[in-house]
């Protein structure tokens, strides 16, 4: 009988295996030893790209919200999820906010606009330049 119940076990855990999907997160933090879920890095560069090609490059203002709380839709995270909060909150943190604020991530420092402008045309260059954020920045999503 024992033979029997190990050899139903070994039998369904093929078929355990090919129904099983990867979890949905929907997060950005992960516990250890925990697969990282990537589909959701680099969304905090893409927002400093976008942003820096409009205030830094003078692309034409494009809606934040759309671009990137749509894809975070199509990933199946609805609004209720940790990702989608927080990049809501970076978006909301960055829709009014100048490149004082963008190049200050500790709202305490204070930085002259000589060091403003210098992180920002660092911070340009080493996301490819003007022309490769303005390209970035009016293509959509997908292409």
């Amino acid at each position: 009988m024992l033979r029997y119940l190990c050899g139903v076990l070994l039998a369904s855990v093929p078929l355990v295996a090919a129904n099983a999907e990867s979890a949905n997160f929907c997060r950005n933090s992960f516990n250890p030893n925990e697969a990282v879920e990537s589909r959701f890095m680099g969304l905090e560069y893409a927002l400093t790209a976008h942003v820096l090609a409009e205030k830094y490059c003078g692309a034409e203002p494009r809606p934040l919200r759309p671009r990137f709380l749509g894809y975070i839709e199509k990933q199946g995270c609805d609004s209720g999820t940790e990702i989608y909060k927080e990049v809501e909150a970076a978006i909301a943190k960055m829709e009014d906010a100048g490149l004082n604020l963008l190049a200050q991530e500790n709202p305490k420092l204070t930085m002259s606009d000589e060091q403003v402008q210098e992180w920002a045309s660092t911070a340009t260059k080493e996301l490819g330049g003007c022309d490769a954020l303005k390209k970035a920045h009016d293509a959509e999503i997908g292409q």
